[in-house]
């Protein structure tokens, strides 16, 4: 080989060794994700799966440690009617992570919402199994009838009379013991129980739902649930999932304030409950003070921590519940820059408190697989390119 060709061959090793996956020329290639907190706290996403292209398939593969899959364990698609189960888009889900090394997160086993109908009626014998998503009720002829609640639109939903507390229970029991036994020794752990307390409480009382299985039931169903997952599957980590729990940690008050009163009764009840999910629906103005504060709060009652559900919107707010602003979908530069800074703050809060953090978890893979579509709220492009944020989480955590 010529002195001439040597150099050339040398300098254009040199030039594919500084282009790093993301098509970005670098001298010093980022990690991925999970590389980073390797040793830390695992790091997750959210999908089904379904639909997925080969690209967005080695997305999850290069980036995630544990996935949650995002509704179809969810009560009303898992257990469309009384007796029928559908297990097929779990198992494939599940069955692609273990053959591919990624861990897998239960969600979830009590829910008020997408759980379908049947469970709360006596009389079943009429019903037709559920296969969709829930619709959203038809929105009343006259604009200025009141809107109706979500307890009555819960009841409306219920055909006949309501089956009775006993009747309730056993279908929850079963429904818990047959899907947690299913994926006994298949997932690492289960959010048993999902956004329980209502929003708008001033913190004084545990401030739960007044329908669904609050009504039915009343507030022991969650003990029994947290009892009946760990009789399931005795080996796997039992949370208590919510958004806005972080909310008025500061001061003790507001939702952070019902989330401590709800926890404390389920650990002095017996549940055998290991610990609690921050979802993590933020925004370009979230209180930081607050998310770390509830994460010491929850440790100091000896429960571990994860961030279940993370995205930081780039415009409008979030919460968790549907309906939120928006906000303006031509979304500016320097928007991307205070979502990176968000997310650059929250990993070394994170980093800080890894001694008690588990888990943290984005909810999707880009900014079009995300149910914020429109506010551009996770790392990711659509096409998967990293976004400022991404940078901004790698460099979090070396601090």
């Amino acid at each position: 080989m010529s002195k001439r060709h040597y150099i050339a061959n040398f300098i254009l090793a040199v030039a594919l060794c500084s282009t790093t996956v993301y098509g970005q020329t670098n001298t010093n290639p980022q990690k991925t994700l999970k590389e980073a907190y390797a040793g830390k706290f695992l790091i997750g996403t959210s999908t089904d799966l379904r639909g997925l292209s080969e690209a967005e398939l080695a997305n999850v593969k290069a980036h995630y440690d544990i996935n949650t899959p995002e509704n179809s364990m969810k009560p009303q698609p898992i257990h469309p009617s009384e007796g029928r189960y559908n297990f097929e888009s779990p198992d494939a889900m599940v069955a692609w992570c273990k053959e591919n090394g990624i861990k897998v997160w239960g969600h979830t086993l009590l829910w008020h919402s997408q759980t379908a109908p049947w469970f709360f009626q006596a009389d079943n014998t009429d019903a037709e199994p559920v296969t969709g998503p829930p619709t959203r009720p038809t929105r009343n002829r006259d604009p200025n009838a009141p809107r109706p609640s979500m307890s009555e639109m819960w009841r409306n939903s219920i055909k006949g009379e309501l089956a009775s507390r006993e009747v309730v229970l056993q279908r929850l029991k079963d429904h818990i013991m047959t899907v947690a036994g299913h994926y006994k020794g298949s997932v690492i752990g289960w959010d048993v129980a999902n956004e329980s307390i209502a929003d708008g409480g001033d913190g004084t009382t545990e401030n739960l739902r007044d329908f669904s299985w609050y009504k039915v039931v009343g507030p022991e169903v969650l003990t029994l649930a947290f009892k009946w997952a760990h009789e399931a599957d005795p080996n796997v980590d039992l949370y208590y999932n919510d958004y806005n729990i972080e909310q008025g940690a500061v001061k003790n008050t507001g939702k952070h304030a019902s989330s401590m009163l709800l926890l404390k009764r389920l650990i002095a009840e017996g549940a055998p409950i290991t610990g609690v999910g921050i979802q993590g629906h933020w925004h370009l103005d979230t209180n930081l003070e607050d998310v770390e504060k509830a994460i010491e709060n929850y440790a100091s009652l000896g429960l571990k921590v994860s961030i279940t559900e993370l995205d930081v919107t780039a415009t409008g707010n979030n919460s968790g519940a549907f309906g939120v602003n928006q906000g303006d979908r031509s979304i500016p530069a320097e928007n991307y820059e205070k979502q990176a800074e968000v997310y650059r703050k929250l990993f070394e809060i994170f980093m800080r408190h890894s001694d008690v953090i588990d888990r943290v978890t984005l909810w999707g893979i880009s900014d079009t697989r995300s149910w914020r579509r429109g506010q551009d709220a996770l790392l990711f492009t659509g096409d998967l390119k990293p976004k400022p944020a991404f940078t901004a989480v790698i460099e979090a955590s070396s601090n």
